[in-house]
């Protein structure tokens, strides 16, 4: 089905979500999770008919029905479209997503709650630094946000650090159901917050729960591109609510620059738990707020 953008071009979408047709034909649509929680991807449909396959987002306000605005990461094109949205330069995909099956070799536990997994493919699909993907997991209805924590710069493997969701269909099916061999739908990469390279300013990394993935895919990919450094450095915070939460370091620790030009310091949420050791009390943002004062702005 054809989707005429007022104003500007059209592209083809076909059964599939109006986002993700218009990145994989490399327009620069506005976007930010491309899961239905941002509500960046709105645009006001002029004419023709849509579809919500999971069921209009909540996101969505009376006002935005009022106008006819909707989510073009969630609906699907029912008829020929025309509809007005402002693309950007800045939104057009680095790689267009692609959709390819990743089969599941390894799966490693990072915390109590957090495991990688990887993906193997035969796809020549890659990614930068710190981006994510959506992933179908059988049996479980719509697919699931997920950063890499790899670097991603060569076809093969997807790795991704999955934080466990109480009562999380998705995590709940990888982490208590799954075995080696799984094959999944992935789609990507997605996502415009990856690494660079060195730009001459201080690099900072804050993550928290299931944000320790993307930063770790970065932390890599700085480590990776050391040799073209100048005077660089960076600072990786990571919070957590008890010390059982606290990762990063493992990753760190076996780079070139750790100790050096790269550190690593957690913050402890829960002062209570007598099993922290050398961690900073509060939230990480205050952390990373104590230790660089001026130098985050």
């Amino acid at each position: 089905m054809k989707v005429q953008i007022k104003d500007g071009v059209s592209f083809e979408c076909d059964n599939d979500f109006l986002l993700r047709s218009a990145l994989e034909q490399g327009l620069g649509f506005p976007y930010e999770c491309a899961s239905g929680s941002c509500g960046n991807c709105r645009f006001e449909l002029l004419s023709g008919d849509i579809d919500y396959p999971h069921g209009q987002p909540g996101i969505l306000s009376e006002k935005d029905l009022e106008r006819n605005r909707h989510l073009a990461c969630q609906c699907v094109p029912k008829s020929d479209l025309e509809i007005k949205v402002r693309l950007f330069d800045q939104y057009e995909p680095v790689h267009n997503p692609s959709r390819f099956i990743g089969k599941l070799v390894a799966i490693e536990q990072v915390t109590h709650d957090i495991s990688e997994f990887r993906f193997e493919t035969n796809a020549e699909q890659v990614f930068e630094p710190g981006q994510f993907a959506l992933i179908d997991v059988p049996g479980v209805e719509g697919a699931r946000a997920y950063s890499m924590c790899n670097v991603g710069g060569t076809p093969g493997y997807w790795d991704f650090q999955i934080k466990k969701v109480p009562g999380g269909a998705a995590t709940s099916a990888l982490f208590g159901e799954v075995t080696l061999g799984l094959e999944c739908a992935i789609n990507g990469p997605y996502g415009r917050g990856y690494f660079r390279g060195f730009r001459g300013r201080d690099i900072v990394l804050i993550a928290g729960g299931s944000g320790l993935s993307p930063m770790v895919s970065v932390a890599r990919a700085i480590d990776a591109a050391s040799g073209s450094r100048s005077t660089e450095k960076v600072s990786f915070f990571y919070g957590g609510r008890a010390a059982q939460d606290i990762a990063g370091e493992q990753f760190l620790s076996g780079m070139s620059g750790y100790g050096d030009w790269i550190t690593y310091e957690a913050a402890l949420s829960d002062v209570s738990d007598t099993g922290a050791i050398n961690v900073f009390e509060g939230f990480v943002h205050d952390l990373a707020k104590q230790r660089l004062g001026e130098g985050l702005r």
